[in-house]
């Protein structure tokens, strides 16, 4: 599997400003190497055959592209006197089979180096060299689709189905944890799931009666219990993973594909049944004769913001991430109990960032909601809403599925 220059360019320069940064080499002892010299070693050829080579020889490895794994490993390693490479040290894992090509590729720079020189002398030099590790698109097998995958029975289904799967952790539960964990999973052609992966993790911690921290990123809570996260992770992808082949798949050009979705699990665990289950929809019958859901054209009086139309809030609120390129509709589907809560939503897009701003902006109006109601009761609610982002400056202003009305544009002049 070829890994291109243009992947491994990002990794030179950076190698370059860590170097600047490190310690004087008045610093060092005489026998110990230098870390900064007059002149520093240099791969034969320069910085362009040094790209070359890594690219034509780093292979990456398949589990790390079937589980998603991307980013930096970085190396030490010592370039002595005589131009050959010792004591190769993985400073900043990734993973075990990425370290461990990344190790092997260095190691075949051996006597491929122009050692350093101080002072006129030549030198032992200790260099480090950062190697990126990204996955392309013909990699991946996924492709961006025309249609997005559909659960098979709608969003209401995919709900039941999590929720009969999914479990609060005891572990959870003792620190007084509600959670919403982002899970990235693969629906191949044939509607299974694969590469189920944890995106990111908030968690919003119970403080006493009726305070309740916002939702928060993981890192930032002294959890008592480190299992907690690796507890939550686990639930979540097994929870997804029950899903699987009950999709449809995603279809280019009416052809079905590989595509990436984000789902949001959501543990709620002040709110745990005695069975221990979390509630993704916990839509308890005010009366026998309604339906445990209803579409948003089904309601008599529609669910709403309590300060203001849910398109005004997104438009104010939402801003174009600036790491990203994305073009096109987001299509969002959320679902308000009849609490007057809104429920894990989903967002069908397979740039991360644009579904993490998307979910950052609902979030804030998770518990600022008037439920739907049908013959006067409230009712759970769900309901769609298409999302554009479009670049003024770029020739395709959309894709093809912006022949579909737009509720809400985000526009971005570049």
């Amino acid at each position: 599997m070829k890994n291109t220059f243009k992947q491994l360019t990002t990794a030179a320069l950076l190698s370059m400003a860590l170097l600047a940064a490190a310690p004087s080499a008045h610093a060092q002892k005489a026998e110990k190497p230098y870390t900064v010299v007059e002149q520093m070693p240099t791969f034969k050829g320069g910085e362009n055959e040094l790209m070359k080579f890594l690219g034509t020889n780093i292979h990456y490895p398949e589990d790390a592209v079937k589980a998603g794994v991307q980013g930096l490993v970085v190396l030490s390693f010592v370039i002595d006197a005589n131009g050959s490479v010792s004591d190769v040290q993985v400073v900043k894992p990734l993973s075990t089979s990425t370290d461990a090509e990344a190790t092997r590729v260095v190691k075949l720079t051996d006597n491929k180096w122009v050692p350093g020189k101080q002072g006129g002398k030549v030198v032992a030099v200790k260099y480090t060299l950062p190697i990126r590790f990204a996955i392309k698109e013909e990699q991946k097998g996924t492709a961006t689709p025309d249609q997005q995958p559909q659960f098979k029975g709608g969003q209401e289904a995919l709900m039941r189905s999590i929720n009969q799967k999914l479990k609060m952790p005891q572990e959870a539960k003792k620190e007084n944890l509600d959670a919403r964990v982002v899970v990235k999973f693969t629906v191949e052609k044939d509607g299974s799931v694969s590469n189920i992966q944890l995106a990111n993790t908030k968690l919003k911690k119970t403080v006493g009666p009726d305070a309740k921290l916002d939702y928060m990123d993981a890192s930032t809570f002294n959890l008592q219990n480190k299992t907690i996260l690796a507890k939550l992770a686990e639930a979540a992808a097994e929870a997804v993973k029950v899903t699987s082949g009950q999709w449809q798949p995603a279809t280019k050009n009416g052809t079905p594909v590989a595509a990436e979705m984000y789902l949001p699990v959501q543990f709620m665990g002040s709110e745990i049944e005695n069975d221990g289950s979390s509630h993704i929809s916990p839509a308890k019958q005010k009366a026998e004769q309604h339906k445990s859901a209803y579409t948003y054209e089904e309601v008599e009086v529609k669910p709403q913001l309590k300060n203001g139309p849910l398109e005004k809030h997104i438009a104010k609120n939402l801003r174009y991430p600036t790491n990203t390129d994305f073009e096109g509709d987001v299509m969002v589907k959320l679902v308000i109990d009849e609490t007057g809560r809104m429920l894990a939503p989903m967002a069908a897009s397979e740039d991360k960032s644009i579904t993490d701003e998307i979910f950052r902006v609902l979030d804030l109006t998770r518990e600022n909601w008037i439920a739907g109601k049908v013959d006067g009761t409230p009712v759970t609610t769900l309901r769609n809403l298409n999302i554009r982002f479009v670049q003024k400056d770029r020739k395709q202003v959309a894709t093809a599925s912006a022949a579909k009305p737009a509720d809400v544009i985000v526009t971005r002049h570049r």
